[in-house]
């Protein structure tokens, strides 16, 4: 029987209804972390991974029955920044557990722990990074004593000392073998698919961005350590995983070693990253398609620069399309990420979003409402937004937003070139894979 079990569960569909939430079968990359420290203090340890492997609450209430703690996450690391809003799901899920040794993981509870705590009836919470609080309540430790702990005494809500940030080099490595690259993908770089995180943090300050998990600046970890996981994964059958850092070019000497490295050692995996428009250039890019990357994912938000200003952004409609353009000629596919339905947006905005997205020589796009996530800026800028939902807007109706979505799918994806491209790097997979996730987004 195992002492600890670890659970990652599924979410409603490939996309959620709730905030068209894209509900990709990625490996629990925390979880993999906080399995490593608790094997080193000498625990047993199971995951229940149902993102992966569908799995109903009654199996996983039974499979957690075994185990003297049971660890459940509302977001794992993949999740920190765009976590799901399906929270009420999630506390009936913890809470059906019935688990007397129940720990809560996630950002939901890290923005508002009372709640989490009264939905999941968990005995203890962890707020912010998860691995070491999480690994010292499951060792016995005192609540009271642990960072980050919360919990509720009499219907009052309880903390321990204020979260303390993960040092990266102290970490052990993952344990990939609880996730095996088999069971994963995504869908525009293949299957046997991994996540390995080499930074945690981004030195700016968007405002509609939700970094409470990440807490200030950034930390790195040690490049030998990044080359180890790339062999650890390589070694369980991954072909292909994602570099999971906020900003992966901020540091731009560090990457181009980085490279450097991935290219001597010849992994044979395909991977990608995500950055922002304004710190690429074309001698970076051709490295990291040299380094064996596949696909690059820019933060591009807006085509109004009104609106960029407004969210502390500090990119231009401009940055982006020389970005996307020299990614394209590297050799690399590019994913832009738009969004919908600002404070004060308007038409003429959302025209010059959708505009500047059909404009872009990227293969690949993805259009949201905007979310005022607590604890951002944004959420500060609408004290009149429901916590855990999509923005609504003064001047707008959903209905109206959603349209614009829809137009902007449409106006995007619906362009032969495109899809002629598509099937150049991804094939009919891609094709098939891509309509049906369109098809999601635009129930």
């Amino acid at each position: 029987m195992p002492d600890v079990v670890l659970i990652n569960p599924a979410w409603e569909g490939a996309v959620s209804r709730k905030g068209k939430r894209h509900n990709r079968r990625w490996p629990p990359l925390d979880l993999l972390n906080l399995a490593a420290l608790l094997r080193a203090q000498g625990a047993t340890v199971e995951l229940v991974d149902a993102r992966a492997v569908p799995t109903s609450p009654s199996v996983i209430k039974a499979l957690a029955s075994r185990a003297d703690t049971a660890v459940i996450t509302s977001s794992p690391l993949d999740r920190w920044q765009c976590p799901n809003l399906e929270l009420a799901a999630f506390g009936e899920l913890a809470r059906g557990l019935e688990h007397p040794g129940l720990v809560v993981l996630g950002v939901h509870g890290t923005v508002d722990p009372a709640e989490v705590l009264r939905l999941t009836g968990a005995r203890a919470l962890v707020r912010g990074e998860p691995e070491l609080a999480a690994a010292a309540l499951a060792g016995g430790q005192a609540r009271a004593a642990v960072p980050g702990a919360a919990w509720l005494a009499g219907g009052e809500l309880m903390l321990g000392p204020e979260p303390r940030p993960v040092d990266l080099a102290g970490l052990p490595l993952p344990a990939f073998d609880l996730a095996p690259p088999h069971l994963y993908e995504y869908e525009v770089l293949g299957p046997d698919f991994a996540l390995i995180e080499t930074s945690r943090g981004c030195p700016f300050a968007c405002r509609f961005c939700l970094k409470a998990m990440y807490g200030t600046g950034v930390r790195y970890k040690p490049l030998e350590r990044v080359l180890a996981e790339v062999e650890a994964v390589a070694r369980l059958g991954a072909k292909n995983f994602y570099f999971m850092d906020l900003e992966f070019t901020a540091n731009r000497e560090r990457v181009l070693e980085l490279c450097a490295a991935l290219e001597e050692m010849n992994p044979g995996l395909a991977w990608c990253c995500q950055t922002r428009v304004d710190t690429v250039d074309p001698e970076l890019l051709s490295a990291l398609a040299g380094a064996g990357c596949h696909l690059v994912h820019y933060g591009v938000e807006s085509g109004s620069p009104a609106v960029l200003e407004r969210l502390g952004k500090q990119i231009t409609p401009d940055q982006a399309r020389a970005a996307v353009a020299h990614t394209v000629e590297a050799g690399m596919q590019a994913a832009c990420f738009f969004m919908l339905g600002f404070p004060g947006e308007s038409d003429q905005d959302r025209a010059a979003t959708l505009d500047l997205a059909k404009s872009l020589p990227a293969g690949l796009a993805s259009f949201h409402l905007a979310t005022p996530y607590p604890a951002t800026g944004l959420a500060a800028d609408c004290p009149e937004a429901e916590p855990w939902a999509e923005f609504d807007g003064e001047h707008f109706s959903r209905e109206e937003l959603e349209a614009w979505r829809r137009r902007a799918y449409l106006g995007f994806y619906l362009n032969p070139r495109r899809v002629a491209g598509l099937l150049k790097h991804g094939g009919p997979r891609l094709i098939k894979r891509g309509a049906k996730l369109l098809a999601g987004f635009l129930r």
